[in-house]
């Protein structure tokens, strides 16, 4: 016997993992990186047949398959990239080779995509091969040649982006979105052409940018949205009124400040656009103020000064635990103790309260002048009604010609039935917008005469969001404080209130026959009913009534 050989049970021995299995096993993965590859030969079934051949071919026993889905390889976190690598770790052992179509399959990250490859057979015994780039990465040539691979990938994805940014920068030039559009928006393609169009989504935020502009606060308009069904938080509403796509305009990263003009459909003018980013640059800033301020605080942004008609803010005096208006307006003198502007405010909105015992006599003397005014809407709502009917009645008249009686083209029956449908669409829109504003006026004014009773003391003893409810409802554009008078004054008042006003006064018809409540409202306003408004009407008053969340 060797004497050097008793010396063998010293010597170390080759991991399990170096050791060449006799059995090939194998996991098979295959991705693309776009639906465009789905239609070329790099399609999933293309690579999992070409593979299960070769694996077929070389006696190789598959084990599992993973990707088989759409999955970029820009990076290494790919949901199914993951989880096969996952499946190694648990198996450890057991899996030998790692199959693919091309290396660019398995990974476009260059350094990264090497050391995986290192890790996977040093750590795993786990070899990344290949079948229509056969390298042998048992020896050192092998492992340049895939590393040599591995590295063209990431540069020609590099080139590929490269010449992507380029093009994006082109098509952004001439006001093309090109990548995925904001919330509310839609990509469609119409005859071969691709257009950004409003969604369903986009109909409803644009509600909130017109209520916004109305002066609507943020948490309110939140509160609106998730009551349409959309849900919404602060941080998401604030990214939506300040992106100038919803006006027209393209402005992107790679655009180096510069903003064009846009193609795609506007949701809301420029004009709302800037009128909304205003309100919150005075208000300093988006999302929801300070629960604290805005409860001390209930006239802030509501009140203007006039002297500069600069909307106020606040502030506190720490010392005394006192809070104060003043003008935003920087050198403006205009302060006044929360505590005095709040009762000054109580005093101002009295003279919109009704004394219990004028009630029900007004009531009846509302509806009256409700009803002349809106004659007019009764007989529009009729003819509407005349006109749908019709319609309605044409759309089933030639439906039966080409569904039943089959007595009409298909050609002749599209040309109709879009002129058709289109008549009744706007023959509904009217109708809905007459019907909404004639339709049950006893309720709403039960509620302005109700509200209007305890109007000073609701303001009083309500909670912020009261306070600002009754405000926004008396006065829909705000009021300006004069600090020299000390006083407040408007120059629109909602129309119901100033009409109960009015009507408590009136001491009698004028030359007209009219009170002078009616004779105000139909020389001097537009009416459109007592349901809430989109907009103020011309004149003195605003009929903007919204009872629904008082």
């Amino acid at each position: 016997m060797n004497e050097i050989s008793k010396f063998g049970r010293f010597s170390k021995k080759a991991g399990k993992l170096s050791i060449t299995n006799k059995i090939k096993t194998a996991i098979i993965y295959t991705r693309v990186s776009s639906k465009e590859q789905a239609d070329n030969n790099l399609s999933l079934d293309v690579q999992r047949k070409v593979i299960e051949e070769y694996a077929k071919r070389n006696d190789i026993v598959v084990l599992q398959y993973f990707g088989g889905t759409y999955e970029s390889a820009k990076t290494d976190g790919r949901k199914e990239f993951l989880r096969m690598l996952d499946f190694i770790k648990k198996n450890k052992g057991k899996v030998s080779h790692v199959l693919v179509y091309t290396l660019d399959r398995f990974s476009r990250t260059g350094g990264g995509a090497i050391k995986l490859a290192e890790d996977l057979r040093e750590k795993y015994g786990v070899t990344v091969f290949a079948v229509t780039q056969p390298t042998d990465t048992s020896n050192a040539s092998g492992v340049l040649q895939q590393n040599i691979h591995f590295i063209f990938s990431q540069y020609d994805n590099q080139l590929r982006k490269q010449r992507a940014v380029a093009g994006m920068k082109e098509k952004f030039d001439k006001g093309i979105w090109v990548t995925r559009p904001p919330q509310g928006y839609d990509i469609v393609k119409t005859n071969g052409e691709r257009k950004i169009v409003v969604n369903a989504i986009g109909k409803k935020l644009r509600k909130a940018f017109l209520w916004k502009a109305d002066g609507l606060k943020n948490e309110d308009i939140i509160e609106r949205l998730n009551a349409m069904g959309m849900s919404m938080y602060k941080q998401q509403l604030s990214k939506v009124l300040r992106n100038p796509f919803y006006c027209g305009l393209v402005c992107h990263g790679l655009m180096e400040g510069r903003v064009i003009a846009g193609t795609h459909e506007k949701l809301i003018s420029q004009d709302i656009f800037m009128k909304v980013n205003k309100i919150n640059e005075e208000a300093g800033g988006y999302g929801v103020p300070h629960k604290r301020e805005r409860e001390a605080l209930p006239l802030k942004i509501f009140v203007r000064c006039a002297a500069c008609n600069e909307p106020f803010t606040g502030y506190i005096v720490k010392a005394k635990n006192l809070w104060y208006y003043k003008c935003r307006k920087n050198g403006c003198n205009c302060n006044k103790s929360a505590k005095k502007l709040h009762q000054l405010f109580q005093d101002f909105i009295s003279q919109y309260c009704l004394k219990p015992e004028l009630t029900e006599p007004l009531k009846a003397e509302i509806i009256e002048v409700w009803n002349e005014i809106n004659k007019e809407n009764v007989e529009l709502e009729k003819n509407y009604k005349e006109q749908l009917s019709e319609v309605n009645k044409k759309l089933d008249k030639i439906e039966e010609k080409h569904y039943v009686l089959e007595e009409m083209n298909k050609e002749t029956f599209q040309k109709f039935y879009f002129k058709y449908k289109q008549e009744q669409k706007e023959a509904a829109d009217q109708l809905a917008k007459v019907t909404s504003e004639i339709s049950n006026p006893e309720s709403i004014v039960e509620k302005a005469v109700t509200i209007s009773t305890e109007l000073n003391t609701a303001w009083a003893s309500g909670d912020v969001k009261r306070k600002e409810q009754l405000q926004k409802l008396l006065f829909p554009e705000g009021i300006v404080y004069d600090l020299k008078n000390n006083t407040f004054r408007t120059d629109r008042v909602n129309v119901i209130f100033m009409l109960m006003a009015q009507l408590a006064n009136n001491t009698g018809a004028n030359e007209k026959g009219q009170t002078n409540a009616l004779a105000c409202l139909s020389l001097s306003a537009d009416w459109t009913g007592l349901e809430p408004a989109t907009s103020a009407v011309t004149g003195r008053h605003s009929n903007q009534l919204n009872y629904q969340s008082m």
